[in-house]
């Protein structure tokens, strides 16, 4: 018998439902070009016009011919598929007095999504070379904020500043600007004044309550709050590249972007409940199709920051 720890008279009334991460990456992305999705290998094609010439205009001369408009096709290919099984035995149903079944279907579903944030998360390589702080190879290791040091960009805040900063150098819209860090950085933006005090609610509480104002933007319990309107996400799913993970001398990466730039497309998320033919059991399967795509690469910004 699989649940051979489920001893009748151990049951309790509830579950101990498993700790759970936030998923933020996947919120972000937008899914303007979903389409169809039906299988793995399905391509999503994204059209896009190339740019048209501005010339002189020169008074009693002939202008040039008309351009000819180009066209950009981008490939969104659904590459990535994930699938979960499992059973529960009759004589474990009989004997349980939670809902086994219902609990490993919430699990099953978050497991999945999981996989897939994770996947999402990683989109941060597109970004294009003038919008990177850092390297994987010559991460930046910030400072922490002090009396002396405010706007001396050395500090995460200064830093995310700077992000912001690449993402309108390159015309990205200012609404909707997002940063995702890992939880180690939340520490340190949260002992930055600049960002704790205009986080408050409406500048009324005390820096020291730390109460993070949360009436705009925020999807989760992930949302801390905006730097220059760009709003701030924390994720255990913030890409890791070396060292353990929250220790100092680790590299993370903080992706910062707007969902302008980078797509998703999730298609066949089937769920099937069927009976094992050699089993006296109830078992469930689930198949997720999923695939992303970098856009607009320019609308995509990355720090690599070493754990100070």
């Amino acid at each position: 018998m699989s649940l051979s720890n489920f001893i009748p008279q151990l049951w309790a009334d509830t579950i101990l439902a498993a700790l759970q991460k936030n998923l933020v990456y996947g919120s972000l992305y937008n899914t303007d070009y979903e389409g169809q999705i039906q299988q793995m290998g399905d391509t999503v094609k994204i059209n896009a016009i190339g740019d048209i010439t501005i010339s002189n205009y020169v008074k009693d001369t002939d202008i040039n011919p008309p351009q000819a408009l180009t066209d950009a096709q981008t490939m969104l290919v659904i590459s990535q598929a994930k699938y979960y099984n499992f059973e529960v035995d009759d004589v474990d149903q009989m004997q349980a007095h939670p809902d086994v079944m219902g609990e490993a279907l919430r699990r099953a579903a978050y497991l999945l999504a999981d996989q897939m944030d994770q996947y999402y998360a990683g989109f941060y390589v597109d970004a294009i070379a003038s919008n990177l702080i850092g390297s994987s190879g010559s991460p930046v290791t910030p400072t922490a904020a002090t009396q002396t040091n405010v706007g001396a960009g050395t500090t995460l805040y200064d830093y995310l500043v700077v992000l912001n900063q690449y993402l309108t150098q390159q015309n990205v819209p200012k609404n909707g600007r997002w940063a995702v860090v890992p939880p180690w950085v939340t520490t340190m933006l949260t002992q930055d004044v600049r960002f704790t005090s205009f986080n408050t609610d409406a500048g009324r509480q005390t820096i020291l309550s730390g109460k993070l104002d949360a009436s705009a933007g925020m999807a989760s319990d992930a949302y801390l709050g905006q730097i220059q309107g760009m709003n701030v996400y924390e994720s255990n799913n913030a890409p890791h590249i070396t060292g353990t993970v929250g220790i100092a001398g680790s590299v993370d990466v903080v992706m910062a972007g707007h969902s302008m730039g980078l797509t998703k497309a999730e298609g066949l998320n089937k769920t099937e409940a069927y009976r094992p033919p050699y089993r006296f059991s109830d078992a469930v399967k689930g198949l997720a199709l999923y695939g992303a795509k970098t856009v607009r690469p320019y609308a995509v910004a990355a720090a690599y920051f070493q754990h100070p």
